[in-house]
C-alpha cells in the first residue's frame, strides 16, 4: 500500500486523476497532441489522434506511423508506437505504449533510510476499427489490454473506447465525441485500480495551412477541462504550435514545432509545469 501511495505521488504530474494509476490512457500521444494541449478529438489528418477518438482512422487517406518519447518527473518514461491505415471510408489501427520508472524508495513510516526500492510498468497494447456509417457521420472502436506491474504486485484488465466524427458535406470543420476508457482491472495489491474514464466532445477546423482545435473533457476524477490548439505552417517544411487547458493539476500551456520532409516528420513539444515542478519534453518521428 505504502508503494502504490508513492508511485501515486511522483506520477501527479502527469495525470490529471490521480486516483487512476494507469497513467498512459491519460496522456496524448506524441509531440504534435502534446504541443496542442491534447484537443485531439476531431483531427482527422494524424494517427495519434485514435488514441482520444477512435473513429478518426477511418477518415486517414494512407498509411501513417508513429513513434513518441516522453521523459518526465521522477524518471517516469512513456515510449508509445502506432500504426494505422485508412481508406477515406474504412481505417484500422495497432497501437503500444509503454510507461516505466525505476528507483522508487520504499518506506513503512518515516524512517532515514528506506528497506528497498521498487519499479513501475505498465503497458497498454490497442486494436482499432472506424468506417464511415454515412457520407459525414463515421463511427470507431478501440480495445485495450492493459497490464500494470507495481512493486511485487501485478493487475491486468481491458479497456474500451467508441467514438463518431461528423464532417458537414464541403467542410473544413469536423466535430467529434468520444468515451473514453470503459472497462476494468484487478485490483493490484488489493485496492481497486480504476480506469480514467471520460468523455469528450470536439471540433476542429483544418485549412491548408493552419488547424484550430477545441475539445471538453469530462473525467471520471478531476475537474471540468476545456483545451484548445492552433498550429500555422509557415513553410511546407515547418509547422509552429500553441495550446492551453483547463482542469489540469500541474500544466496549462504547452508549445511545439514540427519538421517534415518528404513522408518523414518529427514533431517537438515543450509543456511547462505550473507548480515549478520538472517541465515535460516530448518528441515524436511519423511516416507517411
Amino acid at each position: 500500500m505504502m508503494a502504490i501511495l508513492l508511485i501515486g505521488s511522483a506520477c501527479v504530474v502527469a495525470e490529471t486523476t490521480p486516483r487512476s494509476s494507469l497513467q498512459l490512457l491519460s496522456e496524448p500521444i506524441g509531440g504534435r497532441g502534446a504541443a496542442l494541449s491534447g484537443a485531439l478529438s476531431a483531427v482527422t489528418d494524424d494517427q495519434s489522434a485514435i488514441h482520444a477518438n477512435p473513429a478518426l482512422v477511418s477518415l486517414l487517406a494512407s498509411k501513417d506511423f508513429v513513434l513518441a518519447h516522453h521523459s518526465t518527473i521522477a524518471g517516469i518514461r512513456q515510449l508509445q508506437s502506432g500504426w494505422a491505415y485508412g481508406t477515406g471510408r474504412v481505417g484500422i489501427g495497432l497501437s503500444l505504449g509503454i510507461n516505466t520508472a525505476g528507483g522508487f524508495e520504499t518506506r513503512t513510516g518515516p524512517t532515514s533510510s528506506p528497506i528497498g526500492t521498487f519499479n513501475l510498468f505498465e503497458l497498454n497494447a490497442a486494436m482499432n476499427y472506424g468506417q464511415r456509417i454515412t457520407p459525414s457521420l463515421s463511427g470507431g472502436l478501440t480495445a485495450r489490454f492493459l497490464h500494470e506491474d507495481l512493486e511485487a504486485d501485478r493487475a491486468s484488465g481491458f479497456g474500451l473506447d467508441a467514438g463518431l466524427a461528423y464532417t458537414p458535406t464541403n467542410s473544413q470543420v469536423t466535430f467529434g465525441g468520444s468515451i473514453l476508457n470503459l472497462g476494468k482491472m484487478e485490483a493490484l495489491d488489493q485496492v481497486a485500480s480504476p480506469l480514467p474514464r471520460e468523455i469528450r466532445i470536439g471540433a476542429a477546423l483544418n485549412h491548408d495551412r493552419f488547424l484550430l482545435s477545441s475539445d471538453v473533457r469530462f473525467p471520471r476524477f478531476g475537474s471540468t477541462g476545456v483545451l484548445v490548439g492552433g498550429e500555422f505552417t509557415p513553410f511546407p517544411v515547418l509547422t509552429v504550435r500553441a495550446g492551453y487547458q483547463t482542469g489540469h493539476d500541474t500544466r496549462s500551456v504547452s508549445y511545439g514545432v514540427g519538421l517534415k520532409r518528404k513522408n518523414w516528420r518529427i514533431d517537438y513539444a515543450f509543456v511547462p509545469s505550473d507548480l515549478g515542478l520538472e517541465d515535460s519534453h516530448r518528441v515524436s518521428i511519423g511516416i507517411r
